[in-house]
């Protein structure tokens, strides 16, 4: 399975110095402007600006707000310290030349306005430049890449891990990981995980379910996607040969809706945290799970066991090593990620949301500021965690739950024969 990615191509050299040039000259203008303001005595204000005897107090407003707007629209960029602030602090210099626009020509002035436009105009340019063609980004730093022995582990000899798409749905880049480009339009998968196991079969999140459509309509506005549903996880199960009542259960990553809408045709135990199902009981804009959830055995699960690759305590499912899960509770409060170690030593990081895509991974980038703002509990802890996967990347397969290139090699559920082993 593949990915519908529509990247656009960087921006060229020439069209981001351009945008450095712009910043400066736009930014030098506005501090330059707002400090002679500022510092001009109030009787030769006047002179050169007659309406700031009617107005004193916008007068030195304005003034102010030209010294903050040309900072911001060089400081964030230049320093790479929040650099997404030079995008707002350009948008707030659109909207103040335009309020000035309106000033003049209701006070019978138009010859005023003209600079007031070109400046206006400047700014706009920077906004969608910095926030669609060229963004400045910071990214985490390099970390140390793991190169000790990795956790031992046994896993048996009849295991096999197979993906289960269940659908998607689109987003822009720009929504999925700092630095990403409006342009780029990605498409978010939801798939499970069959894990099959002597000891008994495991789904890593259920996918999509048959009720999804009514599950998305459920959802705030601004969460709603265009979107492209499969088969379910059951059906896919049906079909293989599987009976899907057989399963151990559903092991969560986490309780969003995109995570859990397959529960609503399966009828096996989920496997959860104290601290997910708390968070899910109290979610105010996703009550998906607890709908789906409501008819279901929950099995709750501690972390009782050792530190594990940079984690500070794991699960061990099977108790073979081959199946561990160890809390990240970032993105949503009990959220996990679930490492898997198949016969043939091949190893996997199944990190749901900690990451979107694998641009998060490889270029060590977050979620965008308002995206972490809206989509994770907390940002430090993501932050943390994050680190400690991308210090795994050259000795494991990552897998955002939301990238279908993070499944490539794991075979589809067509037949139980011949699963990645």
């Amino acid at each position: 399975m593949s990915t519908r990615v529509h990247e656009a191509a960087p921006p060229r050299r020439r069209y981001r110095i351009a945008l450095w040039v712009m910043q400066w000259m736009l930014g030098i203008s506005l501090i330059a402007a707002g400090v002679v303001k500022l510092a001009l005595p109030f009787d030769q204000a006047v002179s050169m600006f007659p309406w700031a005897a009617d107005v004193p107090v916008l007068f030195t407003v304005t003034s102010v707000l030209d010294v903050l707007g040309g900072l911001g629209v060089i400081l964030p960029a230049l320093t790479r310290i929040l650099p997404r602030v030079t995008v707002v602090a350009a948008v707030g210099v659109v909207l103040l030349m335009l309020s000035a626009v309106v000033f003049y020509l209701l006070r019978g002035e138009p010859a005023e306005i003209v600079a007031n436009l070109v400046l206006a105009a400047i700014a706009a340019v920077i906004a969608w430049g910095r926030l669609a063609v060229a963004p400045v980004t910071t990214a985490l730093a390099e970390p140390d890449h793991f190169t000790g022995a990795l956790p031992e582990a046994s896993p048996p000899a009849g295991m096999g891990v197979f993906q289960i798409p269940t659908g998607s749905y689109l987003t822009r880049a720009a929504f999925a990981f700092t630095g990403g480009s409006f342009r780029d339009q990605r498409e978010f998968v939801s798939t499970a995980v069959l894990i099959r196991h002597p000891k008994g079969d495991l789904l890593i999140d259920a996918g999509f379910g048959a009720d999804a459509e009514a599950h998305i309509a459920s959802l705030p506005s601004f969460r709603r996607a265009a979107h492209d549903l499969g088969e379910t996880a059951r059906a896919q199960l049906t079909a293989a040969g599987h009976d899907p009542d057989t399963l151990l259960g559903v092991l969560l990553t986490h309780s969003h809706w995109d995570h859990v809408s397959g529960l609503d045709s399966l009828d096996v135990p989920v496997w959860v945290t104290a601290a997910e199902k708390h968070y899910a009981a109290h979610a105010k804009d996703d009550a998906v799970f607890e709908s789906v959830s409501r008819h279901h055995v929950v099995r709750e699960y501690a972390f009782d066991g050792p530190a594990y690759l940079g984690f500070p305590a794991s699960f061990d499912f099977y108790g073979d090593g081959s199946v561990v899960i160890v809390p990240a509770a970032g993105h949503t409060t009990g959220s996990v990620i679930v490492f898997v170690t198949l016969p043939t030593g091949k190893r996997f990081a199944f990190i749901g949301d900690l990451t979107w895509q694998l641009d998060g991974v490889h270029a060590r980038q977050q979620k965008p500021l308002l995206m972490r703002a809206l989509a994770d509990s907390d940002g430090r802890q993501v932050r943390r965690d994050l680190a400690r996967i991308i210090a795994l990347e050259k000795v494991m397969q990552i897998v955002p739950a939301h990238d279908a290139r993070g499944y490539d090699g794991i075979p589809l559920l067509t037949t139980l024969e011949g699963g990645t082993r």
